[in-house]
């Protein structure tokens, strides 16, 4: 008799935090670590190294970008909690290596350039640095409309799937040699800066985003710092 009471005893408290996940503001945690058998937009589904289980959560839409770098194949950990009366949540997915263990995230890859190869799913840009493609999700390819091989862009990928991309025009450099000359402001307009120094005079443009700064910044008999290249103003600075 004895026993039995034990047993039972034994029973009642194993059971009893199960009970209390289920119920209540708690909910109960859930793991499993294989294949991704399922994947949508709403949830993900997968099954262990075993294939006897199989386990499929709703994507809640914060983890929606999170969860789209993921492919079905691929090889993860997943954690998801179950409320009562309600499905599985996802919480977290984890690459794994595959002996099971947590892979290192990946460093974000950047590349500025034009497009030299565009499609439905993928964008290859041309660096300086080399070529970088990028495998792009089906709700990100709204971010290709209208671009085309040649636009320049910058893109940022992750894990081999796009996770940025804007447009850009790189600031082209004025053709021509770099002169720097040290001296005082001999004259001073918004279209152009004189500077006289020991080796002599030198007239720069001044580019037209800088007018408003130059004019209240400087003036006449200020002793500066002066570097052009070609005949635009590059850099300006008091000494």
């Amino acid at each position: 008799m004895r026993k039995v009471l034990f047993t039972c005893l034994v029973a009642a408290v194993v059971a009893a935090p199960a009970q209390a996940n289920d119920g209540g503001g708690k909910g109960r945690a859930l793991k499993i670590t294989g294949s991704i058998v399922r994947m949508s937009d709403t949830a993900v589904a997968v099954e262990n190294k075993l294939g006897d289980a199989v386990l499929t959560c709703a994507v809640p839409e914060r983890l929606a970008e999170k969860a789209s770098a993921f492919k079905v194949g691929d090889q993860v950990r997943m954690f998801c909690v179950r409320y009562r009366g309600r499905r599985a949540q996802l919480l977290k997915l984890q690459r794994v290596d595959e002996r099971g263990k947590v892979a290192k995230p990946a460093e974000k890859q950047h590349a500025a350039g034009p497009i030299a190869e565009l499609g439905a799913g993928a964008i290859v840009v041309q660096s300086a640095e080399g070529r970088l493609a990028c495998r792009v999700p089906e709700e990100k390819q709204a971010k290709l409309a209208g671009l085309k091989v040649g636009d320049k862009v910058k893109i940022v990928c992750a894990d081999g799937v796009l996770a940025g991309l804007e447009r850009y025009e790189p600031v082209e450099k004025p053709a021509g040699e770099e002169v720097r000359l040290y001296g005082a402001i001999a004259a001073l307009s918004r279209s152009s800066v004189t500077v006289q120094g020991e080796a002599g005079s030198l007239t720069c443009s001044v580019p037209a985003g800088w007018a408003e700064k130059l004019a209240t910044r400087f003036a006449v008999g200020d002793r500066v710092k002066m570097m052009c290249r070609g005949t635009e103003l590059t850099y300006l600075e008091k000494i």
